[in-house]
């Protein structure tokens, strides 16, 4: 049996809107969703699911940010919404909690690039051109031993997703950087 076909990238956008006003998460969705489409590139996968996975991984965070509910909630919207299982699982598959075995690219993709590109962002903004062309794998690895800097990434998820996509760290940091050079303007960054 074949997979519903997915909704279009409007239906995904106006979804992410109607459940998250935060201008961050939106911001962060989109983030994550130009990486997303970059990966889908390197391993030669579908690019428009890899990109809706990116843009929807959060859409629920708002409504549902407790482990337990964060993505398993937004699975079910999701299906309602008529998003295949494909969507949904990989979406699920982000949150190391939900013990969603990682089996295909598009898994490993989402949680490797959700937290890592969350964290590029953030040392992106605390430079003072807010220039992602001056983010280096040196900078992002000093700031990631900082415990201080954003407590809220999870260290661990940034180094298993670079392993889970048979990346060097420092290959995996100039990969999300040069994936968000050309959406720097939409997510209020500079190139």
């Amino acid at each position: 049996m074949s997979q519903p076909a997915i909704p279009s990238m409007d239906q995904a956008w106006e979804l992410l809107n109607r459940y998250t006003k935060n201008p961050s998460l939106i911001k962060h969705a989109l983030a994550v969703s130009a990486v997303m489409e970059a990966l889908a590139k390197r391993y030669h996968e579908d690019a428009a699911l890899y990109r809706q996975v990116g843009l929807l991984h959060d859409f629920d965070y708002e409504a549902f940010p407790e482990i337990g509910a964060h993505t398993v909630e937004g699975g079910k919207i999701l299906a309602r919404e008529g998003f295949p299982n494909i969507v949904i699982e990989a979406i699920q598959s982000h949150v190391t909690e939900n013990h969603i075995e990682r089996d295909t690219w598009l898994k490993k993709s989402i949680y490797a690039a959700d937290e890592l590109t969350g964290f590029i962002v953030a040392v992106t903004l605390v430079r003072p051109t807010k220039s992602l062309s001056e983010v280096t794998p040196k900078s992002v690895k000093k700031k990631l031993k900082d415990k201080s800097f954003a407590k809220g990434v999870n260290r661990d998820d940034v180094y298993q997703g670079a392993v889970g996509l048979d990346m060097e760290l420092d290959e995996l940091i100039q990969f999300i950087v040069k994936a968000l050079i050309p959406h720097a303007e939409e997510i209020d960054l500079n190139p």
